[in-house]
């Protein structure tokens, strides 16, 4: 089942951290919420290469977990059913957007995705450095399950 907007969310790096570290009650609820309904079918979801090469970073340098935890959790992402990896950047788009606006250059890779996928992606995110590209962004929260 699709939401009735036939929305595509875009899962940032962030809602996959704060599933795997558990570092915020909240947060981790709301963002095992929201997975579960990728897994249920009730959204379309992508995610990209860039998105899991930066949790495999920040899992081993940042959260120092072992490379084997580090590849289940990558695994389990990968293997997530009803999520697709989609890696549809556009670098001169991405280029741009690092020029006109103070966000990291991940970021306008991530944002250069949804642009190109040809319909009404929304980006799942914590990460207001979205909101500064003009890309509509929504916190797991803020989604309707229906």
């Amino acid at each position: 089942m699709n939401t009735p907007e036939n929305n595509i969310y875009l899962v940032d790096t962030n809602i996959f951290l704060r599933a795997i570290v558990k570092d915020d009650e909240s947060s981790f609820k709301d963002c095992i919420k929201f997975l579960e309904g990728i897994k249920n079918g009730k959204f379309n979801a992508i995610t990209t290469s860039v998105i899991l090469s930066e949790i495999v970073w920040t899992l081993l340098s940042f959260y120092k977990l072992e490379k084997h935890d580090v590849i289940l959790a990558i695994a389990s992402i990968i293997n997530l059913k009803g999520l697709n990896i989609v890696d549809q950047y556009n670098h001169i788009n991405a280029i741009e957007i690092f020029t006109n606006k103070n966000v990291k250059y991940i970021d306008t890779l991530i944002a250069s995705t949804a642009m190109s996928v040809g319909k009404k992606c929304v980006i799942v995110s914590y990460d207001k450095d979205f909101d500064k590209i003009g890309i509509e962004r929504k916190e797991p929260h803020e989604i309707r399950f229906y």
